[in-house]
């Protein structure tokens, strides 16, 4: 990814400064409207709303032996005793744990009789000499502790074992489904490697931070696939690394989204921990983090997050003696359903979507059905209506549309999904003028077969004239035979609305047809005067290919008859799926 410094959107800077505030396992969180002067219009409803929750938590507690007096943190019953009183008193569903020995050592401070317990399969380590403890160390793992009566799902070939590098010295990652939210939330916790304390690690040779900068990528994409699927999910656990800093570079990397074409947005994604400090009296920079992403982000609830100290002696402040662990336990509560916020007035609707992608992008980008529905449509033309063609007498032309019937846009609306924008004029010439668009199956095909009939194409567009050149150009990279002589691209101008209501003209397309068929169409030798001799000539129309009604001649999506039209299908026209957009919408 590049090196550009990404921040959050402004929708989400507004949320984690808003005034939710909670308490209580499994309980309820409260609006506190009058604290926010954004929700002042809401007070009253919002004040009387609650959102149930689900609070996390993530807890590196030092070298977890399974017996007493073993390993680099040695404990007697007493210990385990603590902290299991201190555990209890977190009020968490779920607990990342990192630094345990095995299954039955988290159970001592996690009974099984309340909690479930999943550990990762990390091998054992070969024992080292712990420092000052004067003992041999004991195999660290990273863990889940789920309270019973939580909905989750786990399967062990989920977890996410790539974390290590191939590095026997590197812990793997444990991921659970969690049910109970709406909808469901991956979660995954975490312990990279440490001794790479700088904030931007490539600019260090340590043997740390080549290790660590081959993990950032990992996480990455693991993160990334789920923006692009929209799938909930939370990460935490003890990073090693002081991610909320402005300035970190894994933050930069964690915080922006690549795209299939090249674009690159600000991913939605927050750090609970963002203005929040640690607790040890030494380190107060955080390095243990949870990060939320997709709808799980828009889920946290701001003013949540909590460093949970251990309690010092007669009342006092914590001391670094008074530690129970290394590690202060965090904490922080998600909404079960985000869009239970919304309705409380506590997140725009722009929020709750956000860092989703829509069925229809996805069915477009990932569906055989849309593949085999388009490829199918247009072999069935080549094969029944091109030989048809062939017997036609005179100069004859065939209208396409262009956008979802030949080039394929779904990455444009994947992007606008992400950052849960719509259409605009601005984004999509921008999209246009990358010359980036995919190729709608079948349509090569098609295209290639009418040329070699003997016909002529144009192409009428909704994109702006002025754009007429990129179109071009998209499609030459994409392979598809681009002749000044055979292929005449007719984007639309002014024009082409207020034409609407003369005779003949019904919808935006029908003058550019009309002007193809009488050799009016001017544009089509604007660049190369002697293609008059070709396009300044009358036409007979042969058919007519798009994915939208008002693709075809005098059709309008609200007087369209569907029983007739059906008829027509195929012969008279070829109407494609198009999922994402159309008049239908509007």
């Amino acid at each position: 990814m590049n090196r550009i410094k990404k921040q959050l959107s402004k929708t989400l800077q507004a949320i984690v400064k808003g005034s939710l505030v909670g308490v209580g396992l499994w309980g309820t969180v409260t609006l506190n409207a009058s604290a926010n002067p954004a929700l002042s219009g809401q007070a009253e409803e919002a004040s009387k709303v609650s959102v149930e929750k689900i609070r996390v938590a993530t807890w590196n507690i030092e070298h977890l032996a399974e017996k007493n007096g073993q390993g680099c943190r040695a404990r007697d019953d007493a210990d385990y005793q603590q902290l299991q009183t201190f555990a209890a008193t977190l009020k968490a569903d779920v607990v990342a744990l990192q630094e345990v020995e095995s299954k039955k050592a988290v159970e001592r401070v996690f009974p099984k009789k309340e909690w479930d317990v999943i550990i990762s399969p990390r091998p054992d380590t070969e024992p080292y000499d712990c420092r000052e403890a004067g003992q041999k160390s004991t195999t660290q793992r990273v863990a889940l502790a789920i309270r019973k009566g939580v909905g989750y799902d786990y399967d062990p070939d989920d977890n996410f074992e790539e974390i290590t590098v191939g590095n026997k010295g590197l812990r793997y990652g444990v991921v659970v489904k969690l049910t109970d939210t709406i909808p469901a939330t991956e979660l995954m916790a975490v312990h990279l490697k440490s001794g790479c304390f700088v904030s931007d690690y490539t600019d260090s040779d340590r043997e740390a931070c080549t290790l660590f900068s081959q993990q950032v990528p990992l996480v990455d994409e693991w993160m990334e696939s789920h923006f692009e699927d929209g799938t909930p999910f939370v990460m935490l656990g003890d990073f090693n690394h002081r991610l909320a800093g402005t300035e970190n570079r894994a933050w930069r990397e964690f915080s922006q989204m690549d795209l299939e074409n090249n674009q690159t947005v600000s991913s939605p994604i927050i750090n609970a921990m963002a203005g929040v400090s640690g607790c040890h009296p030494r380190y107060p920079e955080p390095i243990d983090h949870i990060l939320l992403g997709s709808s799980a982000a828009y889920g946290y609830l701001p003013g949540s997050t909590k460093v949970h100290a251990f309690p010092g002696k007669k009342g006092q402040p914590m001391t670094v003696e008074d530690m129970l662990s290394d590690h202060c336990p965090i904490t922080a509560d998600i909404a079960k359903n985000p869009m239970s916020r919304m309705k409380a007035g506590a997140m725009t609707a722009k929020a709750a979507t956000t860092g989703h992608v829509s069925t229809a992008v996805t069915w477009t980008q990932k569906a055989v059905e849309y593949k085999v529905l388009t490829e199918k449509l247009y072999l069935d033309a080549v094969a029944t209506k091109v030989p048809l063609f062939k017997q036609l007498s005179g100069r004859w032309v065939v209208y396409m549309d262009v956008d979802e019937t030949i080039l394929d846009n779904s990455d444009y609306n994947k992007s606008r999904d992400l950052l849960a924008e719509g259409f605009s004029k601005d984004s999509w010439n921008e999209w246009v003028s990358k010359e980036a668009a995919g190729e709608v199956p079948g349509s090569k095909a098609f295209i290639n077969s009418v040329l070699d009939a003997g016909g002529k194409i144009a192409l009428i567009t909704n994109r702006n004239r002025e754009m007429d050149k990129h179109t071009w150009r998209n499609m030459e990279k994409l392979g598809y035979p681009m002749s000044r002589e055979n292929i005449c691209i007719l984007g639309r101008i002014g024009e082409d609305k207020n034409a609407i209501g003369q005779p003949g003209i019904v919808n935006d397309k029908d003058l550019r047809r009309v002007e193809v068929a009488s050799g009016k169409a001017k544009d089509c030798w604007k660049t190369d005067p002697s293609l008059k001799t070709v396009w300044g000539q009358t036409y007979s129309v042969a058919y007519e290919v798009g994915d939208n009604i008002q693709d075809f001649t005098q059709l309008l999506q609200k007087s369209s008859d569907a029983n007739a039209l059906s008829k027509l299908q195929g012969s008279s026209f070829l109407l494609l799926p198009n999922a994402m957009y159309g008049s239908w919408a509007h």
